[in-house]
């Protein structure tokens, strides 16, 4: 599904784009990591990663996005299993950018119940952002000298379950942010150009929605006023393995932190893992929930929390490599490469 609503099915498919796309390393898998803080025993499939030169988030998500002057997709829930956030330069035709979007759905082998969002700034321009619950993807680029930035894309995934109202309440508090983030920077607004999408994987009624409601929004709030300036002011000047991954932690007093695998203090994190590899230092899989791998505690402040610090399994070589080729391998997948690797030994 296109933002306007149509489906990829609907438009006329031809040859490929003529521009072609920045050079960025290809299906490395990212992940939903061990920090956020479960209230509820959830269990997440969602996997983003990139693959042809665009972010893709998979799971069984309702989202809702801003919409543009040109389309009436404001505030509308859709029920998807993909959103694929790529660039597409202006200079493309509208059969180019139909066409790619078309051959990027097909390679995949993806229905079209997905939300493709055709964003101006190039995929190394991503940071992504995580604060307890929340997880926020930032695609902006600050303008040349004196400049208005190009307008921002933003996606926010949440973990707890929000009623639909809930979703649109956090649609209008991170545009809000976006609005805000601007303003502050000394920019006029153009809000109408900007793109925020919301998505949650449950959407139940729980009795204490309008406290996790509150919670949530907060959190939005302070990750985009933190993660907009914090991506036009990256100084990268060549391309990366990985987008930047920033961590919120309360450890030591309250503040951002840029993960860096290199040189990190807490190496070897699972001392029993022989050639402990750190591609995946937030699991893919966290919760899973299989108490073969770990097991859930009582959190101080109610609620649960899934402690996985005796598995080992995305750290084992054989199932690492295979992670990074196969980004949407299930648990039971994994654990016959981990359990052939040792076979084979």
């Amino acid at each position: 599904m296109y933002p306007d609503g149509t489906r990829a099915s609907s438009r006329n498919s031809k040859t490929g784009p003529t521009t072609t796309l920045p050079d960025i390393p290809d299906n490395y898998l990212f992940s939903i990591h061990s920090v956020f803080h479960i209230r509820y025993n959830i269990y997440s499939d969602m996997r983003y990663f990139l693959r042809d030169r665009a972010l893709f988030i998979r799971g069984v998500f309702t989202a809702v996005m801003s919409g543009t002057r040109e389309t009436d997709r404001d505030s509308r829930i859709t029920h998807i299993s993909t959103i694929i956030a790529t660039h597409l330069p202006q200079t493309n035709t509208k059969e180019d950018a139909d066409s790619y979007i078309e051959n990027l759905l097909r390679e995949s082998g993806y229905d079209t119940d997905a939300v493709i969002l055709p964003v101006p700034n190039h995929i190394d321009q991503l940071r992504i952002f995580a604060y307890d619950g929340i997880m926020v993807f930032v695609l902006a680029r600050p303008g040349k000298q004196g400049e208005r930035p190009a307008p921002v894309t933003i996606i926010v995934c949440c973990r707890e379950p929000l009623p639909e109202a809930g979703l649109r309440t956090l649609l209008v508090t991170a545009s809000e942010a976006i609005h805000q983030a601007f303003i502050t920077a000394g920019f006029p607004d153009e809000s109408e150009k900007d793109v925020a999408l919301i998505c949650c994987e449950e959407t139940e009624e729980l009795p204490d929605v309008h406290e996790r409601l509150a919670r949530a929004q907060a959190l939005v709030t302070e990750t985009i006023a933190y993660g907009i300036p914090e991506t036009w002011a990256a100084s990268e000047t060549q391309v990366l393995r990985k987008p930047p991954f920033y961590i919120h932690s309360s450890i030591g007093g309250e503040r951002w932190t840029r993960w860096n695998p290199d040189g990190c203090p807490y190496y070897p994190c699972h001392p029993s893992c022989e050639g402990q590899r750190c591609d995946f230092c937030y699991c893919p899989l966290y919760p899973c929930g299989d108490e073969s791998q770990g097991k859930w505690l009582e959190r101080e402040n109610s609620g649960k929390i899934w402690s996985c610090e005796g598995c080992t399994l995305v750290h084992e070589p054989t199932v690492a490599d295979y992670l990074i080729r196969h980004p949407e391998a299930s648990l039971e997948k994994l654990k016959y490469i981990r359990k052939k690797g040792k076979d084979n030994e």
